[in-house]
């Protein structure tokens, strides 16, 4: 296995210090990459979150995988590795994106869709290539087959140590329909809250328990995985006197506030404003398509102009918006606080949908680089007229309102996605989004329409508000319960504001 690692005083962090929080990194780096040849199989992290971009070149022929947004310590070139991938180069294909080149073997046959990229999380990844064998012969292509894809890496973190007697012990953190329950023995649990952020300015709720331990069988394994939108748990214990614990819960962007309680046997732990199993959980398991033959220049050689009648790629979310550094996101979650929305089947409240998806498209479009501000982060009571003001407040590009549709209860027949607009500036990114949707998921299209909605018709900068399903709809309801199709719509309605920015009608 050829290890080349690019990052070294790489320091773990359990939660934040007892003595304060770090400070953030200013960029985000490549840390280290890896090809194991006995798998066929690139590996790399990063220091924060990533969507590789990966193209299939020829003459020569190569794997390129550009990073946007991560830069590299060091620029490493033709690392030999032999077999089907000769070599590896890293470099900076510009200012804000590394690029990885793996040299492939002149006769190693390679068709784009046997490429898996696979996310163990959104900063850990793998490039699987099939193994060096002609594809001709399928039956010994099967027998050579590499292991299957590594399952997703657990990120949580226990630091144990022997302590003195305490008078409480924490057993473990449990998962419950409503949140999350961590039972104890002995004492009443003295609890501290803290909200902060961590070294990487991902959100955290700290929990310190005072005169307490934890016993040394409680594991990273034993503690919830990616439940809830808590990307990862930290449990620490503190050689204070007395003893403590910290229990440190990092949240994604899918992830409401969430308050602490005591109960009988334990600390409760309940998500603010919206029910726990409506809460979207950010995907750390994708699978990227590979572009075939794409037109990928390198800084150090030309574009080769024999290739132009290749097939192109799509445009670059990330380097193909005008002004990246000016763009503006409003995002608009309809109704919250006292104002639930539509209720629909089985007490589907609208404001907890919209919600959910609302910071499924914060995540999305943050990680492409574009700055988002939403007129509400949780189940806050929001009027109309102020969350026209943030948008002007804000000098956003764009205002994107999201709702859930409903009718009478007697209709569940009536299903699928509407996308309304008001002013002429509105139509082309209603019709964008809208278009990307439902290409996206399979709904009902019931057209772009035009509306006087209130904050359609007094935001100054091009407007729309998409009605993501009936919340009273057979169809729908379901879905728009379903936290996996919550973060697809995210994701959807994410791109299609990028198609619109990138210039798209």
């Amino acid at each position: 296995m050829q290890i080349k690692k690019l990052f070294t005083g790489v320091v773990g962090v359990a939660g934040v210090c007892l003595f304060g929080s770090l400070p953030a990194k200013a960029t985000a780096r490549l840390q280290t990459w890896q090809f194991d040849t006995g798998q066929n199989r690139f590996m790399f992290t990063t220091e924060s979150g990533v969507q590789p971009q990966v193209s299939l070149l020829s003459n020569p022929k190569r794997l390129v995988i550009d990073l946007p947004g991560i830069i590299t310590d060091e620029a490493v070139g033709d690392q030999l590795i032999g077999g089907a991938v000769q070599a590896v180069k890293v470099m900076q294909a510009d200012a804000r994106t590394t690029r990885m080149v793996l040299e492939l073997a002149p006769d190693y046959q390679l068709d784009p869709q046997q490429v898996k990229v696979w996310g163990l999380t959104d900063h850990q990844w793998v490039v699987q290539l099939p193994s060096a064998i002609p594809l001709a012969t399928p039956t010994a292509q099967a027998k050579a087959d590499p292991s299957p894809l590594p399952p997703l890496l657990s990120r949580n973190q226990v630091s144990y140590m022997p302590v003195a007697l305490a008078a409480t012990v924490i057993q473990g953190v449990q998962t419950t329909p409503n949140g999350f329950f961590m039972p104890v023995a002995g004492a009443i649990p003295q609890v501290q809250i803290y909200r902060t952020r961590d070294a990487h300015q991902m959100r955290q709720l700290v929990v310190d328990v005072v005169n307490a331990s934890i016993p040394p069988q409680l594991t990273p394994e034993a503690l919830p995985h990616h439940r809830y939108g808590i990307s990862r748990w930290a449990v620490t214990q503190f050689r204070t006197l007395p003893p403590a614990v910290r229990i440190a819960l990092t949240l994604d962007a899918t992830s409401p506030d969430w308050q602490v309680t005591l109960a009988q046997g334990g600390i409760v732990l309940t998500p603010v404003g919206v029910a726990a199993p409506q809460i979207a959980t950010a995907p750390t398991t994708v699978v990227l398509p590979v572009l075939s033959t794409a037109q990928v220049s390198s800084p150090s050689q030309p574009p080769n102009p024999t290739a132009s009648a290749a097939p192109q790629p799509a445009p670059s979310s990330t380097a193909s918006i005008p002004n990246r550094e000016r763009v503006v996101v409003m995002l608009d979650p309809g109704h919250g606080g006292a104002d639930p929305g539509a209720i629909g089947l089985g007490g589907l409240q609208e404001k907890g949908v919209v919600l959910a998806v609302a910071q499924q498209v914060a995540a999305t479009l943050q990680s492409q680089g574009i700055t988002v501000r939403m007129t509400r982060q949780g189940d806050q009571t929001v009027d109309l007229q102020p969350r026209v003001d943030m948008a002007a407040a804000a000098h956003a590009t764009v205002f994107v309102s999201i709702h859930a549709n409903a009718v009478n209860m007697q209709r569940p027949e009536v299903n699928g996605l509407e996308t309304y607009y008001s002013s002429d500036s509105g139509l082309a990114l209603a019709t964008v989004i809208h278009r990307r949707v439902l290409s996206s998921l399979p709904m009902g299209d019931r057209g772009v329409k035009q509306a006087r909605f209130f904050v359609l018709r007094r935001t100054t900068m091009p407007a729309a508000l998409i009605e993501i399903g009936f919340v009273t709809g057979a169809t729908d309801a379901p879905k728009l319960r379903d936290p996996q199709w919550q973060a697809q719509m995210g994701q959807a309605i994410a791109q299609g504001i990028l198609d619109y920015l990138r210039g798209g009608r």
